[in-house]
């Protein structure tokens, strides 16, 4: 079977949704909602990126770097997630890696307690904290509990690309070439009328402060002949929002009470992204821990 952009976190509590009704969000889904964001801090950091396609108006939200080690540090996670829940505009979400801290099957289970209270779909990849060198499948307990480490999905409309950055446990990686292979492979199969958004755990960001996956130009290579429009990513602990040659590139501030952000900033939380028409407004909504 494709290994497609499944619901890793879901739980009893998801709205259910058929892999039709899901795409819909991406291709014939408006905006359900423009209330406000309930026990957050919106506006924290919000910009605005224009690219140039077509397309109706969805919402979803990205969070990075929770760091789950035990029941407390799962707090903020859940604070996350009540937030994101009050927010009827976020139509899916997404985990961007390092979901534990040392990778073990009990942290990521812990993680997808809180995860599979969202009410709405949630996918993942993931992290270098999620891979446990001590197993033989070093990504074994991650894909017991979330699924296949990249996916990719969508008919028509947008299309959502999961990719596995992960070098072991390396901070600084460059993507193996099964991969690349891989992402290869997908890519021969799209339009390349259609926008894409890559999600990814280390940064591609071409101005990032650290840990720009060292062949990153490789990848974003891939692409040349497509519409990528958005390239959002964790690991680097801090809020970076850039555009170069009509993408847009993102690194959020960590959720996670056992780490600090690498910029400084003591607002943890995760990130909006607003896609209409003719724009993606992308925007830090800060959690308390």
């Amino acid at each position: 079977p494709k290994t497609g952009l499944h619901y890793p976190c879901r739980g009893t509590r998801y709205m259910k949704f058929t892999r039709r009704q899901f795409l819909g969000l991406a291709s014939a889904f408006g905006l359900a909602s423009c209330a406000k964001v309930k026990n957050a801090v919106p506006d924290l950091n919000l910009a605005r990126f224009t690219p140039s396609f077509g397309g109706d108006e969805f919402t979803f939200a990205t969070i990075n770097d929770l760091h789950v080690l035990d029941t407390k540090s799962a707090g903020i996670v859940n604070q996350a997630v009540r937030s994101i829940n009050a927010d009827d505009r976020i139509q899916f979400s997404v985990v961007l890696g390092d979901i534990a801290t040392d990778g073990r099957y009990e942290e990521l289970k812990l993680a997808k307690v809180a995860l599979d209270r969202l009410e709405r779909p949630c996918f993942a990849v993931p992290g270098n904290h999620d891979v446990d060198m001590k197993s033989k499948d070093i990504f074994g307990n991650y894909t017991s509990v979330y699924g296949p480490a990249h996916w990719d999905e969508g008919e028509e409309g947008w299309l959502f690309i999961g990719l596995n950055t992960c070098e072991e446990t390396k901070s600084d990686v460059t993507i193996p070439q099964t991969e690349l292979d891989w992402l290869a492979q997908t890519l021969k199969k799209v339009n390349r009328d259609r926008p894409l958004a890559l999600f990814a755990h280390h940064p591609f960001n071409p101005g990032t402060k650290a840990y720009r996956v060292i062949n990153a130009d490789d990848v974003l290579g891939l692409f040349a002949e497509h519409r990528l429009k958005l390239v959002a990513a964790g690991h680097y602990h801090g809020n970076q929002v850039e555009e170069h040659n009509g993408v847009l590139f993102t690194t959020t501030a960590c959720c996670s009470t056992t780490r600090d952000n690498f910029d400084e900033t003591p607002e943890k939380g995760y990130r909006l992204f607003h896609v209409t028409k003719d724009a993606i407004e992308t925007e830090f909504v800060a959690v308390r821990g």
